[in-house]
């Protein structure tokens, strides 16, 4: 991540110390608040401490002035993480994960106060104990990220300026993207559509392989669509990709199953993208932050977690008994219709979402 090196830090100005999300998609839902601690606290050295994915997601952001990758999950990179963390000197930490671990690192950082939910018997460690919205049964209630995350910001006397999510973009990233196109012969008329078949979260997240490849071959039929399938670059998702391919009839553009990606390639692909159709992932989030129109496919997950207001997109989904249940392989038996959240998920509904979003934009009504 390219950090803020031209920002002059006053000598008696405060450290912070940010706990970032652990998961792409949260820390895109992150933004906002980030944007907001940065633009409220002009003096301050702002310090993230977060996983290599996470650092890439933001790669060239200016809303820090350093970043410390979190290695504490090994055991044997822990004490490193700590006399690093401690070399900031930090006053104030926030923790936007609700782990236990991301609070026991704020505690020996040496911060004094330390911001955070007061969940999964951490509160002990914390200074400023936020609590979670609960239901009278003292069930966690369903919150947007967003805003779950900006409610942090209130301690300091911060308010979240626009909920709006966004992400920087490199040049090389660009570059490299506008290349891949060129090279695989992108027609600049003709809609630029990804597919996102992937999850890292489960099999309760994956609508299947075959549908997405007849929702992209239905867009090609009536709109001359250009398909990109995009994959993670870890065997279970490659496969994926592969799938989609394979049942679709027409030859993608780009098709992920077989070349090396990143998340900053991804970002730049997204930018140029009409539409991406995903399933409940972090792409999702991207996609909004990089301006394309999106179609969410939601099974298991409850969309009410991960709200995001966007106008460009459509959430597709089904109502059934047994959900949202937010787990991450269906429980139920074949004989008792697992997954169907996902299953009852038609390739009509799909198209039919992307039709009215491909039409927007070719009115230039987003």
């Amino acid at each position: 991540m390219r950090v803020n090196t031209d920002r002059r830090l006053m000598s008696n100005s405060p450290n912070i110390l940010v706990f970032l999300p652990n998961w792409v998609g949260d820390a895109v839902m992150a933004t906002p608040m980030l944007r907001a601690l940065r633009a409220g606290m002009e003096g301050a050295k702002i310090v993230y401490v977060a996983r290599p994915a996470i650092g890439a997601v933001l790669q060239g952001c200016d809303w820090c002035d350093e970043v410390i990758p979190d290695e504490s999950k090994r055991l044997r990179y822990f004490p490193r993480t700590i006399r690093r963390l401690r070399a900031v000197r930090a006053e104030t930490a926030i923790l936007l994960p609700n782990s236990f671990r991301g609070a026991l690192l704020a505690r020996l950082s040496g911060a004094s106060r330390r911001v955070g939910y007061a969940r999964d018997g951490r509160g002990w460690l914390l200074t400023d104990r936020l609590a979670p919205p609960r239901g009278p049964d003292g069930r966690f209630l369903p919150a947007p990220m967003i805003d779950y995350y900006a409610e942090l910001l209130q301690p300091l006397g911060l308010k979240l300026g626009s909920r709006t999510m966004e992400l920087p973009l490199l040049p090389a990233d660009a570059q490299q993207a506008d290349a891949l196109l060129h090279e695989a012969g992108y027609d600049s008329q003709k809609p630029l559509v990804m597919l996102n078949p992937g999850s890292a979260f489960g099999s309760s997240k994956l609508w299947p392989a075959d549908r997405y490849a007849r929702a992209a071959d239905a867009l090609a039929d009536s709109r001359g669509a250009q398909i990109l399938v995009n994959a993670a670059p870890n065997p279970a998702e490659r496969a994926l990709a592969a799938a989609v391919a394979e049942h679709m009839r027409r030859k993608p553009l780009l098709n992920f199953a077989r070349r090396d990606n990143t998340l900053g390639l991804l970002k730049a692909l997204l930018r140029r993208c009409d539409l991406l159709i995903t399933n409940d992932t972090g792409a999702r989030h991207v996609a909004a932050a990089m301006g394309a129109a999106v179609v969410t496919i939601f099974g298991s997950t409850d969309p009410a977690w991960t709200r995001i207001d966007y106008p460009a997109e459509r959430i597709v989904r089904v109502d059934v008994s047994c959900g949202p249940c937010q787990k991450k392989i269906c429980p139920l038996p074949a004989e008792e219709g697992r997954l169907r959240c996902l299953t009852g998920v038609s390739v009509q509904s799909v198209v039919a979402a992307a039709e009215e979003l491909l039409a927007d934009r070719a009115g230039g009504t987003n």
